[in-house]
């Protein structure tokens, strides 16, 4: 474990993240340090500046060529800032689609952005059925929540693979992995990727910073695997080589939506499952909302931080969606989502990770108190490059708050006065996920 404490320490200063960092500053120079979030309320597209909290929203049905009728899904920018990519699910009525944005202007003082469609490509036709496990309820402290079993296709968890002109996202809904090239704004001859049940319900692919490895999680209930892969053919391919499994046949933690790297080898995850389903082998025991160490190398995982029943408790205390890591700590958004009550609160718990095997709690943010009052469900989190500030956001109470890491106090709310109509897909400029 001794490689996990250079990183912590010295905060990621690696010569990939300077590669990053310098990316990033020219992406400043040309429209500030830019973060963005779809609106799935009314199509539209928001930009936050980071440093100056300026907010502009962009209704994408006033781009010429935008198709109407989107159901917005995520945004992923590069690391310049110049090319924003929107994906959205296939409905009845409508395909999914990846639409490539060009970003030729932000006026922050003003408050308006010049975006320009440059290609719309075609994920699935419409009305292209999902596909899950039959799933049922079984035990009343895990309900089956509506929104983990979607109808149609939809594409999620999109990352860039460092030093590539790939972008990789996956169909969560089902189980293929996508693959978009930057350089000519189509899809690789490789894609899709699929390994049958193996990338069943995989929320995108996180790559290590030098772009060698990619972690998967398994977003359903009982999955309780987080895939490795190699990436092979300069980036145009990945295969499994391995999965690690958040504990044991007869006690496990389960349903992973994300995954963070300390450094090439270790990585985080954690986890959302509360209770047994049928899913559930006779006789194993759930182990509920927690946090993971995941050794690569060795394809090993250990639980660093476990379930607590209170609110002020030293542990995780809803289930964790989300998580990020700035300097010595460790931030964790546990969102109010898959239980028999959705959305009636949502936290967001920070931890010293000093030493990663033995974390400390620090203090958890509430609502009504830190958070707006009626801040529920903790969806996303992103850091940003500098790490000097965390994001929240929650879809369903139109929040994104911003967390100072030096004082973990939130300095900005951004909110419905703000133009957010159920925020979602939120990415940083400079960040690979």
């Amino acid at each position: 474990m001794k490689t996990i404490a250079p990183f912590v320490k010295k905060g990621m200063v690696t010569f990939t993240v300077l590669v990053t960092l310098l990316l990033h500053a020219i992406g400043y120079a040309n429209h500030g340090p830019l973060y963005t979030a779809v609106n799935m309320g009314d199509e539209s597209l928001m930009l936050i500046n980071t440093e100056t909290d300026q907010v502009i929203k962009k209704p994408l049905t006033e781009l010429p060529g935008w198709p109407d009728g989107s159901m917005l899904q995520h945004s992923w920018l590069t690391e310049d800032g110049e090319t924003i990519y929107v994906d959205t699910d296939a409905t009845e009525g409508e395909p999914g689609r990846v639409v490539t944005l060009r970003v030729d202007g932000v006026d922050w003082a003003e408050e308006t952005a010049e975006l320009a469609v440059v290609n719309v490509i075609v994920m699935d036709p419409a009305g292209s059925q999902s596909h899950y496990p039959k799933v049922m309820q079984v035990d009343p402290s895990q309900a089956i929540a509506g929104w983990t079993i979607r109808p149609f296709t939809q594409g999620h968890g999109p990352t860039f693979l460092p030093f590539s002109p790939y972008s990789y996202f996956t169909n969560w809904t089902d189980n293929r992995i996508r693959i978009l090239d930057r350089t000519t704004n189509a899809l690789t001859e490789t894609d899709p990727l699929s390994f049958g049940k193996k990338s069943q319900q995989t929320h995108g692919i996180n790559f290590n910073a030098s772009g060698t490895l990619g972690l998967g999680t398994g977003y359903f209930y009982d999955d309780n695997r987080i895939d490795v892969y190699r990436v092979t053919q300069q980036g145009r391919r990945v295969r499994i080589i391995k999965s690690i499994k958040l504990g044991t046949d007869s006690r496990y933690a389960a349903f992973t939506h994300y995954t963070y790297w300390l450094d090439d080898r270790f990585a985080l995850t954690a986890t959302m499952q509360l209770g047994p389903t049928s899913l559930t082998p006779p006789g194993a025991q759930i182990i509920g909302p927690s946090v993971w160490l995941l050794d690569v190398r060795r394809g090993s995982a250990k639980m660093i931080i476990g379930p607590t029943p209170d609110m002020n408790g030293n542990g995780i205390f809803r289930s964790a969606s989300d998580l990020g890591v700035a300097g010595y700590k460790l931030y964790v958004a546990e969102e109010d989502s898959l239980d028999g009550s959705f959305g009636g609160d949502g936290y967001v718990s920070i931890f010293d990770i000093s030493n990663v095997l033995q974390p400390k709690f620090i203090k958890r943010l509430r609502p009504g108190f830190e958070l707006p009052s009626d801040f529920v469900v903790a969806h996303t989190m992103a850091v940003t490059p500098d790490e000097k500030f965390v994001y929240v956001s929650s879809y369903v109470s139109n929040h994104i708050v911003k967390i100072d890491t030096m004082t973990d106090e939130v300095v900005k709310t951004f909110s419905q006065i703000h133009g957010l109509n159920i925020p979602h897909g939120e990415f940083i400029a400079g960040k690979h996920r």
